[in-house]
């Protein structure tokens, strides 16, 4: 009963759309990540792919890379755990939530990140948003300490709201007048391909750069 619990969960979310997951994960090593930078990567489980993905793919690149992915941190300490060792500056601090596996209420000890790579639950013309208040101060305090925002979400998610608005569209023009750069990657979904297509023209009406995989 405990395992099916578990899986429950991270590992089973991680499962869901896996192939998509796993292709936006790869073009992040491809072309988003270069050696010797300084990034941050979120909580979810796409972006667990993507630090699993750089780990396989970016061995020799000597990253500092911050996370509060505590689910990614247990994939990278049983099958990675050199590449963890060298390249990890810290877990950041908080309080953790078994809802995601993640540090939620961030208390970075650091004042600016470069590069941020984060998922999103949801997102459409009305901005980023998420089930739960905790999410919303961790998005804020990340994007107040960067200037490159990468959101890594798969097709199903573009057009979805959910309750709390983690970075409204309002906000987010702000923060693009403001020089901040964000750039969404995403996937065709299976099905609403009309409602898909009218949310990323919305979006990149915004200002966000949008990448189709």
């Amino acid at each position: 009963m405990g395992e099916k619990i578990i899986l429950s969960s991270f590992e089973y979310k991680r499962h869901i759309n896996k192939n998509d997951k796993v292709k936006l994960a790869q073009y992040v090593t491809q072309h988003i990540i270069a050696p010797n930078e300084t990034i941050f990567l979120g909580a979810g489980t796409t972006v667990s792919y993507v630090g699993e993905e750089i780990a396989r793919c970016c061995a020799n690149y000597s990253l500092k890379i911050w996370t509060n992915n505590i689910g990614l941190i247990n994939i990278l300490l049983t099958k990675f755990e050199k590449f963890f060792t060298f390249n990890f500056v810290g877990i950041v601090s908080g309080e953790f939530s078994s809802k995601n596996m993640s540090i939620i209420n961030l208390t970075l000890p650091v004042p600016e990140i470069p590069k941020i790579i984060i998922g999103s639950p949801a997102i459409s013309s009305k901005g980023m948003s998420a089930d739960n208040i905790s999410t919303q101060h961790q998005v804020d305090s990340l994007i107040k300490r960067t200037n490159e925002i990468i959101i890594v979400a798969d097709g199903s998610k573009i057009g979805k709201t959910e309750t709390y608005l983690t970075r409204s569209a309002r906000m987010i023009r702000i923060d693009i007048k403001k020089g901040r750069k964000y750039l969404l990657l995403t996937t065709k979904p299976q099905t609403n391909q009309e409602l898909f297509e009218k949310e990323v023209s919305r979006l990149q009406n915004i200002g966000i750069n949008v990448k189709i995989l």
